[in-house]
């Protein structure tokens, strides 16, 4: 299977296709921690907060919530660069390994998962179907109790069959 035979199989995937993966899965990122003076004190173990199996094809695994970046600024005048905003770290495996990874950022005071853009513009954002496809799926399976299509589409994003990733 090709990286994007791989995403698309994702991508495609409903949210009853997915089952949850008890813990511990092993998969944590260490980061050191500092003093105010920036000297290094120790490390801070991270992990996701969501573990996934695909049922279709246990091969497929996916893993999302580790924070990328807790204070992220989305550029104004989106309608959301004014509330706070994070990214979070959506790791797809294959076999237990790493096959692929995207970033998320999560919109409106934790009202909606979105695809990260390549770049903030005014005027209509393009996403790759795979990517929306992604996203809604983390959206439906992590995400708040909100209706995707209406942020996405507040957000000034746009679907577009481009070639993707």
């Amino acid at each position: 299977m090709d990286l994007r035979s791989f995403v698309r199989t994702v991508a495609d995937s409903e949210v009853v296709d997915w089952t949850p993966i008890l813990r511990p899965t092993l998969r944590h990122r260490f980061v050191p921690r500092t003093n105010p003076k920036g000297e290094e004190i120790g490390l801070a173990a991270d992990q996701h907060s969501l573990h996934l199996t695909f049922l279709k094809d246990i091969r497929i695994t996916m893993a999302y919530g580790m924070v990328e970046n807790a204070n992220y600024q989305v550029p104004s005048p989106n309608r959301f660069a004014s509330e706070n905003a994070r990214t979070h770290l959506l790791d797809c495996f294959w076999e237990g390994r790493l096959a692929f990874r995207d970033i998320i950022i999560n919109v409106g005071r934790n009202r909606c998962l979105l695809p990260l853009p390549e770049e903030w513009t005014e005027t209509g954002m393009e996403i790759p179907v795979l990517r929306y496809g992604l996203a809604r799926l983390i959206h439906e399976l992590a995400g708040p109790p909100t209706i995707f299509d209406e942020y996405f589409s507040m957000s000034g994003m746009q679907r577009v069959n481009r070639r993707w990733p």
